[in-house]
């Protein structure tokens, strides 16, 4: 939009144009003629400010009027966005309670189903127990019948154990061997030192005490003894009389000859016949037979 002072140029260079067409005018006439058209333009001024500022006040109410207009569809957005938010939100809270309760039932239902099957579980335990219980005490019963079995058993091997003990007491034990050279009776140092481990046992026991000698077979060809009886005798009066020399009373002792009728090795051999040179000592219990 063009200025006043911009008008007013464009008057002037208007009356200039028209008074260098027409000629020189009188001072007069051209005051006059200024005059009016000085008016004219400040009119034209005026109703052109006037418009101006008729236009300026509806363009500002125009804006007011669209700034206002924009502000409350502005608003209008806003409160149809919140209200489709609410919608939105009253929409998704009433889905979540949905699924919520759905959820609720399901769990209370596969509560409901493990529970069952605990109970299931606890009833067939219980069942397994007692049948376990039950197997126990036939077993426990079953143990305590053999244990009774067991123990008359035991008491009857007892009893058989001592009845043979007490039988054993009654047989004929040998307690020491000695051997002696061929066609000798005298004992060696041998020989007494195995008498001398048995002194104690014979004299702790109450029981006979028999002497044996025994002889190889080899006929007696010269010497004092005139056969192997005589041999096998001095032999055991020799052991006896060595046992009374340590203490034990001579009533218990009884010396017997054998000769070679008891052999316990081959008579063939050397170290068969050096075997059978011998004396055994023997506790003979009373009742005792050999």
């Amino acid at each position: 939009m063009l200025s006043r002072t911009a008008f007013t140029l464009i008057a002037l260079l208007g009356v200039a144009l028209v008074v260098s067409s027409c000629g020189k005018l009188n001072q007069e006439e051209f005051e006059m003629w200024k005059n009016e058209h000085v008016s004219q333009i400040e009119q034209s001024n005026s109703d052109m400010s006037n418009k101006m500022t008729m236009l300026e006040g509806k363009l500002d109410q125009h804006s007011k009027d669209s700034a206002e207009a924009i502000s409350k569809a502005k608003d209008e957005a806003i409160a149809a966005s919140q209200q489709g938010d609410a919608d939105t939100m009253a929409a998704a809270e009433q889905r979540s309670k949905e699924q919520d309760a759905q959820l609720r039932a399901e769990l209370m239902k596969a509560l409901d189903t493990h529970s069952e099957e605990s109970m299931g579980a606890v009833k067939n335990l219980d069942a397994k127990l007692d049948k376990q219980s039950m197997a126990l005490e036939n077993s426990d019963k079953a143990q305590d019948a053999a244990i009774k079995q067991l123990q008359s058993d035991v008491m009857a091997l007892k009893g058989q154990v001592e009845m043979v003990a007490t039988e054993a007491t009654k047989k004929p034990t040998l307690v020491a061997t000695v051997n002696f050279g061929s066609g000798q009776t005298g004992l060696s140092s041998k020989a007494k030192g195995m008498l001398d481990g048995v002194v104690d046992q014979l004299m702790a026991s109450d029981a006979k005490i028999k002497v044996v000698g025994h002889a190889d077979g080899t006929p007696v060809l010269r010497g004092s003894h005139r056969s192997n009886w005589d041999l096998s005798q001095s032999r055991a009066n020799s052991a006896a009389k060595y046992l009374k020399s340590k203490g034990i009373d001579a009533g218990r002792i009884e010396a017997v000859g054998m000769a070679h009728t008891n052999p316990i090795a081959s008579q063939s051999t050397a170290a068969g016949r050096a075997m059978n040179r011998r004396v055994e000592i023997i506790l003979l219990p009373s009742g005792a037979v050999m």
